[in-house]
């Protein structure tokens, strides 16, 4: 260890020393680790180096019964001549070191050294100071034996004129010290005491300077003072810690080094010193003297008595260890064995007291196993309250010890819970579990029914439905018999219809929600947050409710999201969706999606991402729908989603095919999915989103096949409604690609004969399907019409595309300013939605003219190449033939070809070339255009 800080006490003991004119008698006290050690070899060491002869002994608490140990220890010393250290071993042997015990007489710490023994040892030391000063010097003396103080007190008291110097060593902590140490030593003339104190602030950086050989970092020596407390030796091993490089404090774990010098530290004082320090690492609470002692099972006056030690000691502040580092230190020195008994004892203690369940259970977790009828009850009331304040993960660890501690009659219960709060996690987890509730479909419920509610929600999450429907009749008949016995309870089965008629609307179509009314009188007492559940879940299965809105908003305002109300909400969101009230949808959905952050559920946070996600592609922000589809797909793995993957897959291969990322689109129908999927909601959403895939990729044929199995599926389901999901529109368009002009007429119209006024959305997208099978004259009416419909619902992407559509029908009909104007208002509208370019497709698909042939289409007013752009604009400013000839670096022919072309494109003249521009400016006045103007000019 460095010598730092104690310069002034080493000064002090070489002016003892220097005159080597007459004696002296010093105790360097002070607490343990604080440097005394180093400072007694050091002044050793010196001392030997002036001339003088140094003879050393250190006493140990296993050596205290032995008769003059530490004297014989002074007398074997390597620097003492051989004949003075044979006589000595002689006068010892020859008093007999084994055979002066016996039983001390009351009041007298030990029996008394023979006189010869003394007088021998005397006349050795003598002949030894006429050579030379002697140094004795003796190292934790609070240790020593008694028989060797009287000796050398004897020793002291006859030699007070020689050069002899007496150094003990003391822990000031201790209260092992004899009567000899704390009374006859301190009566001599030559005595001095000299304490050290842990190190000082600026002692740690002197000490982090001198180890470190550079200026050691300020938040270094805040980190180094505090986990040493100033204590060289702890100090020291921090360093070595730091300076190996294969530790770096993290608040959890201690350097190896610092681990052994804590526990180093500890072991030096008297018991129960290691113990209460023990129970105070693995409380990690500040807890009252009485509790600590019936932990230790120890006095309680001796562990206050520890517990004030070790505080004046500065290890402890307000009852709790002063740095982590030290904390971790004790635990990682710690049995196992021995912790797992304390946490069980703190448990017992701690119940029997009254303590919040919070703390009782950690305790029980970290015991392993205790056998009390009270832990189960007290594991389930603190993973409640972990559930309440969003710490999952500590709940689950509490259920899951609850699980192993639980009987059969507990059990179905704390599955239950457990199931919630992993649920919270990874839909994937439960599974495992689920067999306890559907082995056979036929068990009864244990304690109450409740407990299955949300099992049957997570069958029909992964599609196990049989056995959720086997849960749901079982339920729905016991909550009949508790009505019958005038019980005033009943189960709240809505949770799990809503999420069935959300999923499986074929399924669910015809069980009745709990909250309907009931042709008896049996009083039915409805969770509030659940009124209006039955209206929401005939609109999922049926369509056409009046009220469903007002009953969704209802919900959604008086609901907060939990395990029972994930559902529901669920169910109420897609009401507004299913609506065409998008921007109502969203901001629900965003308030949910940000709640279900802020509280830590991956599942709920990707439910609503993907749910978010959705409603960006009905509102036509493709760069946002592809964002929240990323993003559910990352929080939870695809065999976590069970059938609902389908809703975010759709959502990625939505936002890409529009966004023209057609590779990007295919990485995401590659992901598998369930075949139960197919059976659900989500499934219609997936064939859509595929069938569109195949579309932008010119596959008609697949893209028709995913078209008609939604429509099949659909009407079999009952719910063949074009707000759910507009089949019609992709299979007339994949008919018009494949020529076939009567089918895809028959479904346009059958598409804008299904829906209605109250959704404007699906309205304007029928119209458009419907107007791409008319000829070019009749086309512009519906297609206006579907634009005024789009504008007025926000859907902005389908607003595009129908300007788009309408710019085509106008350039037909010969209206090139028109046309112009409607696409460079679609071309905008599609940049500000993140789609393709309308001259590279992305829904402006050349097959939907309808029967004026699109390759006419197609040559009439292509887009402008990136070299006729920059022509024009110089044309367009007034610049000559020549002149934009000379700027742009190409012949005055290749100029009047661009034109040429330019003029054929636009149908424009030179003279009306300006005004086309200015129209025009989305497509050729763009920023990048205008500063290659600038340049040129």
């Amino acid at each position: 260890m460095m010598w730092v800080g104690r310069e002034d006490e080493l000064t002090t003991l070489k002016g003892l020393l220097a005159s080597f004119s007459g004696g002296s008698v010093v105790v360097i006290s002070g607490g343990i680790a604080t440097g005394k050690t180093t400072l007694l070899r050091t002044v050793g060491e010196w001392a030997a180096e002036s001339g003088g002869l140094t003879l050393s002994a250190v006493a140990s608490r296993s050596e205290r019964d032995l008769p003059l140990g530490v004297l014989e220890q002074l007398f074997r010393s390597p620097g003492l001549p051989r004949e003075s250290a044979e006589r000595a071993m002689q006068w010892l042997d020859a008093g007999g070191l084994n055979t002066w015990a016996r039983e001390p007489a009351p009041g007298e710490d030990a029996v008394q050294v023979p006189t010869h023994v003394l007088r021998g040892m005397l006349e050795i030391l003598r002949d030894l100071l006429e050579d030379r000063p002697v140094v004795l010097s003796v190292d934790d003396a609070h240790h020593a034996d008694v028989s060797s103080l009287q000796c050398l007190l004897y020793l002291v008291r006859r030699l007070r004129g020689a050069c002899l110097h007496v150094i003990f060593g003391e822990c000031s902590h201790s209260k092992g010290a004899s009567a000899l140490m704390r009374s006859e030593f301190l009566r001599e003339p030559l005595f001095r005491r000299i304490r050290l104190e842990p190190l000082s602030r600026a002692g740690v950086a002197e000490m982090a300077a001198a180890h470190l050989g550079d200026r050691p970092r300020h938040d270094l020596v805040t980190e180094l003072y505090e986990a040493s407390a100033g204590y060289p030796m702890l100090a020291q091993a921090f360093l070595d810690d730091c300076r190996d490089g294969s530790f770096r404090w993290s608040g959890g774990t201690a350097g190896e080094a610092f681990s052994r010098s804590v526990l180093a530290f500890l072991y030096r004082h008297d018991s129960p010193v290691v113990e209460v320090a023990r129970a105070i690492a693995v409380l990690n609470k500040p807890v009252s003297p009485p509790l600590l002692a019936g932990v230790l099972d120890i006095d309680v006056d001796a562990c206050r008595q520890v517990v004030h030690m070790l505080t004046t000691a500065r290890v402890l502040v307000n009852g709790r260890f002063r740095h982590d580092a030290f904390q971790a230190a004790v635990l990682e020195g710690t049995p196992s064995s021995t912790r797992r008994a304390t946490h069980a004892r703190i448990a017992d203690l701690l119940h029997n007291e009254g303590s919040p369940a919070a703390e009782v259970a950690a305790h029980i977790v970290a015991a392993g196993r205790l056998e009390a009828p009270w832990v189960v009850p007290i594991l389930q009331e603190a993973a409640e309250h972990a559930l309440a304040d969003d710490d999952v993960t500590t709940c689950i660890r509490y259920l899951r010890a609850a699980c192993q501690m639980c009987d059969e009659r507990q059990r179905a219960a704390v599955v239950s819970m457990l199931v919630d709060a992993e649920w919270r996690l990874d839909p994937a987890a439960v599974l495992r579990r689920l067999h306890e509730f559907c082995s056979d479909g036929d068990a009864e419920p244990a304690e109450g029914s409740d407990n299955f509610i949300p099992a049957s929600c997570y069958l029909l999450w992964h599609g196990r439905v049989r056995e959720a429907l086997a849960i749901l009749d079982l339920l729905a008949s016991d909550n009949g018999a508790a009505a019958e016995c005038e019980k005033a309870s009943t189960v709240d089965l809505d949770g799990p219809g809503l999420w069935g008629a959300y999923l499986y609307p074929a399924l669910f179509k015809h069980r009745r929600p709990v909250t309907s009314p009931r042709n008896d009188s049996s009083p039915v007492l409805v969770n509030p947050e659940l009124q209006g559940a039955d209206v929401i879940a005939a609109e999922l299965v049926n369509g056409k409710r009046s009220g469903v809105l007002a009953a969704a908003e209802g919900m959604l305002q008086r609901s907060r999201l939990s395990e029972r109300m994930l559902a529901p909400l669920t169910a109420a969101l897609a009401a507004f969706t299913y609506n065409d009230r998008l921007d109502a949808a969203a901001g629900w959905c965003d308030a949910l999606l940000a709640e279900a952050a802020v509280r830590r559920s991956p599942t709920w946070h990707a439910l609503f991402a993907a749910e978010r996600a959705m409603i960006h592609i009905r509102q036509g922000d493709l760069p946002a729908a592809e964002e929240q589809a990323k993003a559910a797909l990352s929080l939870i793995s695809p065999r976590s989603w069970g059938v609902m993957v389908g809703l975010p897959l759709a959502a990625a291969v939505l936002a890409l095919t529009g966004k023209g990322d057609l590779e990007g689109a295919l990485t995401y129908l590659d992901v598998p999915v369930p075949e139960a999927m197919f059976q659900t909601r989500m499934g219609l959403h997936y064939l859509g989103a595929r069938g569109r895939y195949h579309l932008a990729t010119n596959h008609p044929h697949a893209a028709l096949s995913d078209f008609l199995a939604c429509g099949r599926l659909m009407s079999e389901w009952g719910i063949d409604l074009p707000v759910v999901e507009m089949w019609r529109s992709g299979a007339a368009e994949a008919y018009l690609q494949l020529g076939n002009l009567p089918e895809a007429r028959l479904l346009g119209d059958e598409q804008l004969r299904l829906t209605e006024a109250e959704h404007p959305r699906t309205r304007g997208v029928a119209l458009r399907a419907q107007a791409a099978t008319l000829e070019a004259a009749a086309r512009i009416a519906v297609l206006e019409e579907a634009v005024g419909l789009l504008q007025g619902c926000g859907a902005k992407l389908e607003l595009a595309y129908a300007l788009a559509d309408l710019g085509r029908a106008c350039l037909l009909l010969g209206e090139p300013k028109r046309a112009r104007k409607h696409a460079r208002k679609a071309l905008a509208l599609a940049r500000e939605c993140g789609a393709k370019a309308p001259d590279q497709g992305s829904g402006f698909d050349a097959g939907l003219a309808g029967p004026d042939s699109a390759a006419g289409q197609a040559d009439t007013a292509p887009g402008l190449s990136d070299a006729e752009r920059r022509v024009a604009a110089l044309a367009a400013a007034g610049y000559t033939n020549r002149e934009i000839s000379e700027k742009l670096f190409i012949t005055i022919s290749t100029v009047e070809q661009h034109l040429t072309r330019i003029y054929r494109k636009l149908n424009v003249t030179r003279f009306e070339l300006q005004d086309a521009l200015q129209d025009d400016g989305t497509e050729l006045m763009d920023p990048e255009w205008l500063r290659i103007l600038e340049k040129c000019s």
